[in-house]
């Protein structure tokens, strides 16, 4: 075994940890912005009512979400010269201090205009460094697994999304349950993204301790880092880009449609208890969780293309039947068909982010899946609460948000019919001169 690479598991571990450790308190923070969205839309925005009030809340999670790219570009950069340690903890970090920040705002009715204007602006910072989070770590955890294993560590980071999305349900959730709505209003509201704070501090010191990725120190030590990242993807691998952005709004409206979304749906459009919602969304991240590494552990077996197909398909073939079932009035069988409906979601999420990080070279991997996923996910996390309570406040239809997620699985159904198999080619440290050109055998092949 090469000596460039030492004990690849242990390190494989560690950056699987560290990197969904970091996706775990960024999916905490938007999505207990999501599931508050219902009590933050008459204290930020009073003059509003009904859907009016919930569309300018959810709007300003589209307007965190549009300084993803940004934010990817600016991180991403720094994580291709610099390594991806340093970036990602700075990442964790200003994330972290805008979610607490964001908990200590005054309402509309303390400031007045100013309340909205701030936690617009906070939302924006949180976007930013957002932006460089899920490169990074999917850069980190791909790069130091072994190669034979790369789908099973590489789920770590939808791992993290997913406990992530169940913490913040939870959190809220118990709220909802013991204080009284007008304490909610009043103050409860607060907790969760204060609760942000010690989160915070346990990430940033996990990733203090954690090594580089074994192939960005091998890569440093053969060839100087890009100067510009950007300049390179935008010459040579254009089509690697835009196959992370189409595959990323596909995934992130899907899956955000099946999660986060359906608090939004259910309390507000449906009218169930906003407590019993919440707790709905912890059962439907959390009961399929196992299925997150099996579906990597598998795609290192069949192909990423073949796990990713599967899981897209079961969203067309289960949100209009799923979607119908949550409409009978009965919790319950809510339950049981937002679970069903979370299946194919924990699938595509046990795969998408290896996938993504095998369209590029080690050299600007990180810029590169920062600037797809992040142009996706403009439109799909920034958009898909709003588009799908858009559709239903336009038609009248309470199952209008089944025929969104059917549309998202096509769209990217057919962008995988157009990509090649990336489970057996290597993670090379030299770069391609093509973005779809063979790759050349490193140090990896051992593993």
């Amino acid at each position: 075994m090469s000596q460039a690479l030492p004990d690849r598991d242990r390190v494989a571990r560690r950056a699987s940890l560290a990197a969904a450790v970091g996706t775990a308190i960024e999916y905490y923070d938007y999505a207990s912005y999501g599931y508050l969205a219902v009590v933050l839309a008459p204290l930020f925005f009073p003059d509003q009512n009904g859907f009016l009030g919930l569309l300018s809340t959810l709007g300003v999670v589209a307007s965190g979400s549009f300084a993803r790219p940004l934010g990817g570009l600016f991180f991403g950069r720094l994580g291709d010269r610099h390594g991806r340690k340093t970036v990602l903890t700075a990442t964790v970090t200003l994330m972290g201090v805008a979610t607490v920040l964001t908990g200590l705002l005054p309402t509309y009715a303390a400031i007045g205009v100013a309340a909205p204007v701030l936690l617009t602006i906070l939302r924006i910072i949180q976007g930013f460094s957002a932006g460089g989070e899920v490169g990074g770590a999917a850069s980190l955890s791909t790069e130091s697994a072994p190669a034979r294993r790369r789908g099973l560590f590489g789920s770590a980071t939808s791992i993290g999304i997913s406990l992530g999305l169940a913490g913040a349900a939870a959190t809220v959730g118990a709220l909802s349950a013991v204080i009284p709505a007008e304490q909610m209003s009043n103050w409860g509201w607060r907790v969760p993204f204060l609760i942000a704070a010690p989160l915070l501090v346990a990430a940033v010191l996990y990733r203090m301790r954690v090594e580089d990725s074994p192939l960005f120190v091998q890569m440093v030590k053969e060839a100087a880092p890009p100067k510009a990242p950007l300049v390179e993807i935008l010459r040579a691998h254009r089509a690697g880009v835009l196959r992370v952005a189409g595959i990323a709004y596909s995934t992130m409206t899907t899956g955000g449609i099946a999660s986060v979304y359906l608090v939004v749906h259910l309390s507000a459009v449906l009218r169930y208890p906003m407590a019993g919602a919440l707790w709905l969304v912890v059962l439907i991240v959390l009961m399929p969780l196992a299925l997150i590494p099996w579906a990597g552990s598998l795609s290192d077996r069949f192909g990423r293309r073949r796990v990713l197909a599967a899981g897209l398909m079961g969203f067309v073939v289960l949100a209009v039947p799923c979607f119908w079932v949550m409409q009978q009035g009965s919790l319950p069988l809510a339950i049981v068909a937002a679970l069903i409906l979370n299946l194919p979601f924990s699938v595509q999420q046990g795969v998408v982010y290896t996938l993504y990080s095998e369209q590029f070279p080690t050299r600007v991997r990180y810029t590169g899946v920062s600037l797809g996923f992040n142009i996706g996910g403009v439109i799909g996390t920034g958009l898909v609460s709003l588009v799908a309570t858009s559709l239903v406040a336009l038609t009248g239809a309470t199952i209008a948000p089944a025929f969104y997620i059917i549309f998202a699985a096509v769209v990217g159904l057919i962008i995988i019919g157009t990509m090649r198999e990336t489970s057996h080619d290597h993670m090379e440290t030299a770069p391609r001169a093509k973005a779809d050109s063979p790759p050349t055998p490193t140090a990896e092949a051992e593993a």
